[in-house]
């Protein structure tokens, strides 16, 4: 079985990001009728935040983009393939922006995800984060780092 890697995400990989993305939120596109555009901007998040792929066979099949936003290490987007969700590629590709934080001195992870897509906010919950906050739609999601 092929052997999942991790790199810095570049200029060239922006359209194949942006399909895994896609793939990655189709389902919860069609059953979110207000879920915002997730693949907007890519390639301009690749040039200016730290963004990480996951490849398998050269294919992108995951994705995630975070920066230092006050005193925490937000999260903006985070993507897996369907093709290679359940084998722990999520955790893996957090786990980067976790070493990042807590290699810039910062003690907690954020992000944004809507309500309505429980089952990434079991996944959050089951991999130690907490809600912070509901507004509306959105609920911020933090975890702090040992």
């Amino acid at each position: 079985m092929p052997e999942i890697k991790l790199r810095r995400a570049s200029a060239a990989d922006t359209e194949a990001v942006t399909t895994c993305i896609a793939a990655a939120y189709a389902e919860a596109l069609r059953d979110i009728p207000d879920l915002p555009d997730v693949t907007d901007g890519v390639g301009d998040d690749i040039a200016a935040h730290q963004a990480w792929v996951a490849t398998k066979d050269e294919d992108i099949v995951g994705f995630i983009v975070f920066d230092r936003v006050e005193f925490a290490m937000m999260i903006s987007n985070l993507a897996v393939s369907p093709k290679a969700q359940g084998a722990g590629l999520a955790r893996r590709l957090i786990e980067i922006a976790e070493q990042e934080a807590k290699g810039t001195g910062i003690t907690k992870l954020r992000l944004r995800t809507h309500k309505l897509m429980q089952a990434t906010v079991s996944m959050y919950l089951y991999l130690g984060w907490y809600e912070k906050e509901v507004s509306g739609k959105t609920i911020l999601m933090e975890k702090e780092l040992e």
